[in-house]
C-alpha cells in the first residue's frame, strides 16, 4: 500500500507571490533611488508590491491552516511566503503610527499669513502627480494644531550675519541649493533648496526667507513635499533641523566675538599698563632733572663765595691721598697757631713752687 502526500497549492503560490512582489519592491526601490523612474510611478509600484505582499501573507496563513488540518506538504513554502511578505509589510507598518497620529498635509510654514514663495522651484514643481507650488491655506489650521512649535525664528543680529548663518546651516544639512539671493538694499534674503530622504529618495522642497532691519532679524521657512498627500512629519523635522543648526552657528559666532572682545580688552589693558609705566618713567626722569637743577643752583653761590674768600671749597676736594694729607696738615697748623698764645700765657701766670720759696726767704 502506498501513501501519497498532497502538495498544498496555496503554500506554493504564497511563496511565489511573495518572491515576485519582493523582487518588484527591490527593483522599484533601486530605480527610484538613483533617479531612473519618477516618484509617482515608484509610489504606484510600491503600492502594488505592498498589495502583493498582503496576498502572499494571506495565502501562506491559509495554507498553514490547511496543512495542519489535512496533513498536506509544503509547510516550508508557506512559512517562507509569510516571512517574505511580512518583511515588505514592515515598511508601511513602521510608518503607520505617524500616518495615524499626524494630519494629512504635505507642507508646513512658519508664516501661514505670508508664507515664503517658491520662485526657481516653482518652475520645477510641474507635471502629473506633483503638488502645486502655491501654499494651500486649507492646511494652515491642521498644521498649527499638530505642530505648534513651528514658528518664525527671531534673531538679535544684523540681517547679513543671520543670512550667513542660515547659509552655513543649509550646507551642514547637505541640502542642495537651487537658488539664493543675499539681503541687500532692504530686500529680504532668499534661499531655495532641495532635500531627498536618505532611504527612499523622496524629494522635499524648502524655501527660506531672512528679513529684518538693524539688529532685528526674522527667519521664515516653508518646507513642502513634492509628491504625496502625507509627509509623515518630515517637513516639520526640516524646519526644526534648520533652526537648530542656525542657533548652533549663531552661538559659535557669539562665542568667537566674545573671545575677540576679550583679547582686544586684554590688549588695551596691556597697552594702558605700558603707557602708565612709560609716564611714570618720564615723571621720575623729570624729577631727577629738577632735583639736579636745584642742587646746582644752591652749590654755585657757595663755590663763588669760597673762591672770593681765598679758600678752597670742600666740594672741590677730591678724596685723593695727597689732598687729604695736605688738608689735615693745614688743619693742625691752624689749630696750633690758635693754641700757642694760650699756652704761653698759662706758663707765665703759673708760679713755680721753688721760685716762690726763695722769694719768701729773701724777704
Amino acid at each position: 500500500m502506498r501513501y501519497y502526500l498532497h502538495q498544498s497549492a496555496k503554500a506554493l503560490w504564497s511563496q511565489r507571490v511573495a518572491l515576485l512582489f519582493l523582487l518588484l519592491f527591490a527593483i522599484t526601490f533601486g530605480l527610484h533611488r538613483f533617479g531612473v523612474i519618477q516618484t509617482p510611478v515608484a509610489m504606484k509600484l510600491f503600492g502594488l508590491a505592498i498589495a502583493g505582499a498582503l496576498v502572499g501573507v494571506a495565502l501562506g496563513v491559509v495554507s498553514l491552516i490547511t496543512i495542519w488540518r489535512e496533513g498536506y506538504s509544503g509547510a516550508g513554502q508557506a512559512v517562507s511566503g509569510v516571512v517574505l511578505g511580512t518583511l515588505m509589510l514592515a515598511v508601511p507598518l513602521w510608518s503607520l503610527p505617524s500616518l495615524l497620529a499626524l494630519p494629512r498635509i504635505h507642507e508646513v510654514t512658519t508664516d501661514v499669513d505670508r508664507p515664503p514663495a517658491f520662485q526657481k522651484l516653482a518652475t520645477i514643481r510641474t507635471g502629473d502627480g506633483v503638488n502645486p507650488a502655491t501654499y494651500q491655506r486649507a492646511e494652515a489650521s491642521l498644521q498649527q494644531k499638530a505642530y505648534p512649535d513651528i514658528k518664525p525664528l527671531p534673531v538679535n543680529r544684523p540681517t547679513a550675519d543671520t543670512y550667513s548663518a542660515v547659509r552655513d546651516a543649509v550646507s551642514n544639512l547637505k541640502w542642495h541649493v537651487v537658488s539664493e539671493q543675499p539681503p541687500a538694499d532692504g530686500r529680504s534674503g532668499m534661499i531655495e533648496a532641495v532635500d531627498r530622504s536618505k532611504i527612499f529618495g523622496f524629494t522635499d522642497d524648502v524655501v527660506i526667507r531672512v528679513s529684518g532691519a538693524g539688529r532685528e532679524t526674522r527667519v521664515d521657512v516653508r518646507s513642502s513635499s513634492r509628491h504625496g498627500y502625507h509627509d509623515l512629519g518630515r517637513n516639520a523635522e526640516h524646519v526644526r533641523a534648520l533652526f537648530s543648526e542656525v542657533k548652533t552657528r549663531l552661538a559659535e559666532i557669539d562665542k568667537t566675538e566674545t573671545m575677540e572682545k576679550a583679547v582686544s580688552l586684554r590688549e588695551q589693558r596691556v597697552q594702558k599698563a605700558i603707557s602708565a609705566k612709560e609716564k611714570r618713567r618720564k615723571s621720575a626722569q623729570e624729577r631727577d632733572r629738577a632735583r639736579a637743577a636745584t642742587t646746582q643752583s644752591i652749590t654755585q653761590p657757595q663755590v663763588a663765595g669760597a673762591t672770593a674768600a681765598g679758600t678752597t671749597p670742600a666740594s672741590t676736594l677730591i678724596p685723593g691721598t695727597d689732598q687729604v694729607r695736605s688738608a689735615r696738615a693745614q688743619s693742625r697748623q691752624e689749630a696750633g697757631a690758635g693754641q700757642a698764645p694760650n699756652t704761653q700765657q698759662r706758663r707765665e701766670e703759673r708760679p713755680k713752687p721753688l721760685r716762690k720759696f726763695w722769694e719768701q726767704l729773701l724777704e
